[in-house]
């Protein structure tokens, strides 16, 4: 398991919902351990977000970006771009898993190509970029589907990626529940996945706007915990300010 995830605490991340340095700064000035940068999602590009990237990384903040799907070219120039660790959502089963895997890793692990163009950045020689890659860099991948789930102890027995993550939003819909992410079914499933991926020596992670309901799951395995939404998180607070002074 990588250094950073043998920690004896969660490591807590937001995400960025924009491509402005800007509030990226804001955002490290926060201090968390990651940023979930998502390419899946938005209109963002890799030309944009690579400056935030690199930055995440000189503020000692990893960058997670999530690619759009599990394509080599985009697992390979998000890396190359200065990701600390790359998720690919809606994988399905075991070889899926291990396409990931090769398109992740250098050879011989892998058949990612070597072309670190973030290391001139970083001052970072290519021994170092290939040191940091074997101890440092993260490979997620998200279970958002019954199917999925269907493979859930093969997906966790293919070796050569990190961290787990249950989308429950996408599951919901996989569920025909669209959207109730607190249903009973999915905090079955969320919790029965505790002790099979314990077993199978990966981290498990998701991702919540609460920051109460961060809290429970953390609480019960959840180590890798994305507080979803930094600008709903400091808009609600704003509106429940304002409310609060209208009254005086």
């Amino acid at each position: 398991m990588k250094k950073i995830l043998q920690q004896n605490r969660p490591l807590i991340g937001t995400g960025i919902f924009s491509s402005d340095q800007f509030i990226a700064k804001k955002i490290f000035q926060c201090k968390p351990d990651w940023l979930w940068i998502c390419l899946e999602h938005s209109p963002y590009s890799l030309e944009t977000i690579a400056p935030i990237a690199i930055d995440a990384r000189l503020n000692g903040i990893m960058p997670i970006i999530r690619v759009g799907w599990n394509h080599p070219d985009l697992i390979k120039r998000a890396y190359d771009i200065g990701a600390s660790g790359v998720m690919i959502p809606q994988v399905d089963n075991a070889s899926e898993a291990e396409e990931a895997v090769k398109y992740s890793r250098y050879p011989p692990l892998g058949e990612r190509g070597i072309a670190p163009w973030f290391a001139s950045y970083l001052g970072l020689s290519l021994e170092e970029v290939f040191e940091k890659d074997k101890e440092e860099n993260l490979l997620l991948l998200q279970m958002e589907s019954l199917e999925s789930l269907s493979n859930i102890d093969e997906i966790l027995a293919v070796e050569g990626y990190d961290i787990l993550i249950v989308g429950p939003t996408d599951l919901s819909a996989s569920m025909g529940i669209h959207g109730d992410i607190h249903n009973e079914k999915i905090v079955d499933i969320m919790e029965n996945l505790v002790e099979k991926a314990t077993k199978a020596g990966k981290v498990l992670g998701s991702t919540f706007l609460d920051t109460n309901i961060c809290e429970k799951w953390i609480n019960k395995g959840y180590k890798f915990m994305n507080i979803a939404d930094p600008l709903s998180l400091g808009t609600n607070q704003l509106k429940t300010e304002i409310d609060r002074l209208k009254k005086l």
